[in-house]
């Protein structure tokens, strides 16, 4: 008696290929992300070690410095002593493009060194609306140039004149009004190491 064999349909043979690539490339994925998921976890270790190692040393790195360095983490934030510093703003024309552009003028009243203060400057138009606001570091830690104009010293009064991307087309006058608000202040404490925020 003799047997017929029977032929696969082109659909059945269609959709086995389909899943049995399907299932290879599943098996492979996932081999793929349970290895990448391996390595990681063992970068990881390693990073979180080195991190730990890092700030449980810190205070050693920071007296190694140069003192110029140093003296940069020895501040702290100091909001008491917003009382001691006066931030003024006016508005002066630039007459080379037609605007106005905020000046500052910061006295530092107390008796500690201003080694980080940041100030938002908010410019209001007809019936107080604010027509542009803009943030300026008044002092920092490092003298360098523009943008970083170094402590602020008791006693003394820095004048500034915020750079042309602070301009405010248009006209506007005192009587429409600024507001100035500290948002950071920090002063030098040369004894002590840096706090956390």
């Amino acid at each position: 008696m003799s047997h017929q064999s029977t032929r696969m349909s082109p659909l059945t043979a269609l959709f086995l290929g389909v899943f049995g690539v399907g299932a290879v490339a599943i098996a492979s994925v996932t081999s793929t992300v349970i290895y990448g998921l391996s390595i990681v976890d063992g970068k990881a270790s390693t990073l979180i070690g080195l991190a730990e190692n890092t700030v449980t040393s810190l205070p050693e790195i920071i007296e190694s410095l140069p003192p110029v360095l140093a003296d940069v983490f020895h501040d702290r934030r100091a909001p008491e002593y917003m009382d001691s510093v006066e931030v003024q703003v006016r508005f002066v024309s630039d007459t080379d493009s037609q605007t106005v552009r905020p000046v500052l003028t910061v006295t530092n009243k107390g008796d500690q060194v201003v080694s980080m203060l940041a100030v938002r400057v908010a410019a209001f138009g007809e019936a107080k609306v604010p027509l542009r606001d803009w943030t300026a570091m008044v002092a920092t830690p490092l003298a360098i140039e523009d943008d970083v104009p170094g402590p602020l010293f008791p006693g003394k009064t820095r004048h500034m004149v915020l750079s042309r991307s602070h301009n405010l087309y248009g006209e506007l006058s005192d009587d429409n009004g600024a507001a100035v608000e500290v948002s950071e202040i920090r002063v030098w404490t040369p004894d002590e190491p840096a706090k956390p925020l």
